[in-house]
C-alpha cells in the first residue's frame, strides 16, 4: 500500500523537524511535504497526492486572517482531513472558518507527541476505512456474483424455512413444473413430503411429491428420481445444506436440470460481444445491433457516443486498479440513465456508446443530459482520491438517408468531437434534418477536398427561407455552405466543417460566406428588396482579429446595412468561452452594427441575466424539438418556456427543422415568430421564395 502523504502547512523549518522526528520515534512511515499558505495552489505542491493536512494558526496573525488561512486550505482541499496545529488559545471564534467539517482535531504545537498522535490516529482510521471499503467491495462483488449464479443457472435453487419457500430462482420453477407467474414465497413445500410442516388450507389437496427434505442427507450430492406437479419423472441429483439467511436458519435445494439444453435457446450470445471490465456490451455488438436495424423494414434507432473528458491525464496519473474502478463507476451511472432495453456498451478506453431502438431523440437527449448531469454530480475514486469527470456526447439518429451503420456512427463521432472541442461537458447533436448525408471518412482526403475548392472557387451558399410570421418588410435567410465536388455533387458542412476547423481552414470558409452574403444583400438592395441573412460562425472566429477588420471593410467598401447580417452562435459557448464570446459578441453589435442570433436552444437552460449580457436579437430553438412537437409534451413546454422568456427580453424565437403543416399550426398557437424548414423550402441556390405567403 502507498506511504500516505502529509502536506504540514505554515510551519517553521524547526517545526517541521520536530514533527518528523516525533513521527520516526512512533514509527509512523509518510510521505511529508511542507509549504507556506501563500504556496497553495501552484504545480511545486503536489496537492493530488495529499492524505491530510496539518495547519499552523499563530497569535502573530489577526483572527481574521487565520480564518482565511482556514478557508483557503478547504477550498484547495475539499474532502481532506484537517488539523491543526496552534498556540492560540481555542476558542471557536478564532479558528473557526464558514465549515469545520473536515477539520478533525486541533492541538498546541508542544508537547509534540501528542500532534503525532492525531495524526496516527487519522492515518489508521483513513486505513481502516480503505480497508473496510475494501472488504464491503469485495462483499458485495461476491454477493452480485451469487445473485447473478442464482438468477441465470439452469439448476433450480430454493431456500426453505420451517417448511415454507423463503426464495426461489425461475429454474427451480420449470423443473417442478410450477407457472413462472405462481408467487410460492411463503407457501409450504409442496414439492416435497414434510415431517413437520403438512400442507394446508388451499394447498392440502395438492399432491405430495418426492421424499421430505429431513430424510434427505445433508452436505451430499445424491442421485435422485424427481416428480413434476404433471406426475412427469426423471433422474438427476439434488444437493441440500442448512445455511443461514438473514438470521433465518434455511435449507438450501440445489437441483441439477438435467434437459438445460433442451430448454435454451438455439439463438446463442457469443462472449466476445462483451467487456469484461464493466460488464457492458462491446464494440462488435452494437455494430451487429446497428446492422440488424438497418435490415429491418422501417429502421428506427438513435445512437449516442460518449466520451470522457481528460481520461489519458487520469490514466497517467493513477494505477491500473484505479483507473479500472472510475471506468466501472462511470458506466454505471451512464447505463442507469437509461432504459434496460437500450445498449449501452464500451466502445474504446474511455468512450462509449449507446444505442435505443425504442426511444424518439427528444427522449434519447433529455435520457443523455441526465446521463451528462449525474456524471457531473458524482465523486468518483475512492478513498485515496475522489474526482470528478465530464463527459462529451454526441447523439445521431437514424434517417431516411442513414445508409450504413459506419455512417450512423461517424455522425454520432463527429458531433461527439465537436462537444469536446466546444469545452466539453454538453451534448452535441447531428443535424441530418436540413442537409443530404455524405460521409467521408479519410480526414486527410478531406482537408485536400476543403483546400482544392477553395483554391478552384468550389464553394456555394445555399439558402432556405426564415418566414417571419408577422412581418412581411424583409426577406429572411438562412446561408448554408457547401463544397461542390468534382462530380457537381454538394458535400454539406457537418462533414467538413470539423475537418476545417482542425486544419486551420475554416477562417476562410467563413470570409468566404461573409464575403459572398454582403455581396448578396448590395444586389437585392440596388432592386430595392431588402434581405437579412443569418450567418453561421464557427467557434474559432471568436479568436480570429481579422474577421471582424474584413467585416468592417466589407460593409464599408459595399456600403450596406449591417443589420441585415445576422451572425448565429451556439449557445454553449456562453458556457464554455463566455469572455471571449462577450467581447466579440460586444464588436459586431456596437462596433460594427450586426445582430446576433443565439443557435440550438432547448438543450441548456436559458437565463434572463445572460439575454441581458449579450444583447440577443434571436433565439434558434434546436430542430430536435420541431420534429417531435405534435407528440411530445416535453418539447411542446420546452418551446412555451423559451418564447416566454424571449418575449419578456423582446427577442424573437425561430424555430427550426418544421417539415409538416401540424406542427407549423402548433408553433403558431405556442407564439414562435418565424420558421424555418423543409416544409417551407428545401436548402435552394435562388431566393425566390414567395414571403407573402406568410400573410
Amino acid at each position: 500500500m502507498k506511504k500516505p502523504h502529509i502536506l504540514k502547512v505554515n510551519f517553521s523549518d524547526k517545526e517541521n523537524n520536530l514533527i518528523v522526528t516525533a513521527l520516526a520515534k512512533k514509527n509512523i512511515y509518510v510521505t511529508q511535504s511542507a509549504c507556506l499558505i501563500s504556496q497553495l495552489g501552484t504545480p511545486e505542491i503536489p496537492t493530488a497526492e495529499v492524505n491530510l493536512i496539518v495547519l499552523k494558526l499563530t497569535l502573530g496573525h489577526s483572527p481574521k486572517v487565520n480564518e482565511a488561512h482556514i478557508t483557503q486550505v478547504k477550498r484547495q482541499f475539499v474532502h481532506i482531513p484537517i488539523i491543526i496545529v496552534t498556540d492560540i488559545p481555542c476558542h471557536d471564534e478564532v479558528y473557526q472558518a464558514p465549515s469545520r467539517a473536515n477539520i478533525i482535531d486541533i492541538r498546541p504545537l508542544l508537547p509534540i507527541s501528542f500532534v503525532a498522535m492525531s495524526i496516527a490516529r487519522e492515518l489508521k482510521s483513513q486505513r481502516n476505512k480503505l480497508l473496510y471499503k475494501q472488504v464491503n467491495s469485495q462483499l458485495e462483488n461476491t454477493q452480485y456474483r451469487l445473485d447473478a449464479i442464482v438468477k441465470h443457472t439452469e439448476d433450480g435453487i430454493a431456500l426453505v424455512h420451517q417448511g415454507l419457500y423463503h426464495s426461489s430462482n425461475e429454474a427451480y420453477k420449470r423443473i417442478f413444473k410450477i407457472p413462472l407467474e405462481e408467487n410460492i414465497i411463503n407457501l409450504p413445500v409442496l414439492e416435497f413430503n414434510s415431517l413437520t410442516h403438512p400442507a394446508d388450507g388451499q394447498h392440502s389437496a395438492k399432491k405430495q411429491l418426492n421424499t421430505s427434505l429431513e430424510a434427505l442427507p445433508n452436505e451430499t450430492v445424491l442421485s435422485v428420481l424427481i416428480q413434476t406437479r404433471e406426475n412427469e419423472s426423471f433422474v438427476t441429483t439434488i444437493y441440500k445444506t442448512h445455511c443461514v439467511v438473514n438470521e433465518l436458519m434455511c435449507t438450501q435445494i440445489i437441483i441439477h436440470n438435467p434437459s438445460a439444453w433442451s430448454n435454451i435457446d438455439k439463438g446463442f450470445t457469443d462472449l466476445r460481444t462483451f467487456d469484461h471490465e464493466t460488464g457492458l456490451y462491446n464494440k462488435r455488438f452494437t455494430l451487429e445491433s446497428i446492422d440488424k436495424t438497418l435490415h429491418s423494414p422501417k429502421p428506427f434507432g438513435t445512437l449516442a457516443v460518449i466520451l470522457i473528458e481528460n481520461f489519458r491525464h487520469i490514466r497517467e496519473q493513477h494505477t491500473l486498479d484505479y483507473i479500472g474502478l472510475i471506468i466501472h463507476s462511470a458506466a454505471k451511472v451512464i447505463k442507469a440513465s437509461f432504459l434496460d432495453t437500450d445498449i449501452i456498451a464500451r466502445y474504446g478506453d474511455a468512450l462509449f456508446t449507446v444505442y435505443s431502438d425504442q426511444l424518439n431523440l427528444t427522449d434519447f437527449s433529455t435520457r443523455c443530459e441526465h446521463a451528462l448531469n449525474q456524471v457531473n454530480n458524482t465523486l468518483f475514486g475512492d478513498e485515496t482520491q475522489y474526482m470528478n469527470l465530464s463527459l462529451s456526447i454526441g447523439v445521431s439518429f437514424i434517417g431516411e438517408r442513414t445508409l450504413s451503420t459506419g455512417q450512423l456512427l461517424n455522425q454520432a463521432d463527429k458531433a461527439c468531437d465537436k462537444a469536446s472541442q466546444l469545452g466539453g461537458g454538453q451534448i452535441y447533436v447531428y443535424d441530418s434534418v436540413v442537409t443530404p448525408l455524405a460521409i467521408i471518412d479519410n480526414e486527410d482526403t478531406h482537408t485536400k477536398i476543403i483546400r482544392s475548392a477553395i483554391q478552384e472557387d468550389r464553394l456555394q451558399s445555399l439558402y432556405q427561407p426564415i418566414v417571419d410570421l408577422s412581418e412581411d418588410s424583409i426577406e429572411n435567410y438562412a446561408v448554408l455552405l457547401r463544397i461542390i465536388d468534382k462530380d457537381r455533387s454538394h458535400i454539406p458542412p457537418d462533414n467538413f466543417i470539423l475537418t476545417a476547423e482542425r486544419a486551420g481552414l475554416i477562417d476562410q470558409l467563413d470570409l468566404w460566406v461573409l464575403i459572398n452574403t454582403i455581396k448578396q444583400i448590395k444586389e437585392a438592395s440596388q432592386r430595392g428588396i431588402k434581405r437579412r441573412f443569418f450567418i453561421n460562425l464557427s467557434h474559432l472566429t471568436y479568436h480570429n482579429d481579422t474577421f471582424i477588420e474584413s467585416l468592417v471593410k466589407e460593409i464599408a467598401a459595399y456600403n450596406i446595412d449591417p443589420s441585415l447580417l445576422v451572425f448565429q452562435l451556439n449557445y454553449s459557448a456562453v458556457k464554455t468561452d463566455p469572455i471571449r464570446l462577450k467581447n466579440f459578441t460586444s464588436v459586431l453589435k456596437d462596433e460594427c452594427g450586426c445582430q446576433i442570433a443565439f443557435d440550438q436552444i432547448g438543450f441548456s437552460h436559458v437565463t434572463s441575466p445572460v439575454l441581458k449580457e449579450y444583447s440577443v436579437d434571436y433565439l434558434k430553438i434546436d430542430g430536435t424539438f420541431s420534429q417531435n412537437l405534435l407528440h411530445n409534451k416535453g418539447s411542446q413546454q420546452t418551446i412555451e418556456n423559451i418564447i416566454k422568456l424571449a418575449r419578456h427580453h423582446q427577442i424573437k424565437t425561430i424555430a427550426k427543422s418544421v417539415e409538416d403543416a401540424n406542427t407549423l399550426a402548433l408553433l403558431w398557437n405556442l407564439g414562435i415568430d418565424a420558421v424555418q424548414g423543409y416544409f417551407l423550402q428545401k436548402p435552394s441556390d435562388n431566393m425566390r421564395f414567395d414571403f407573402d405567403l406568410n400573410n
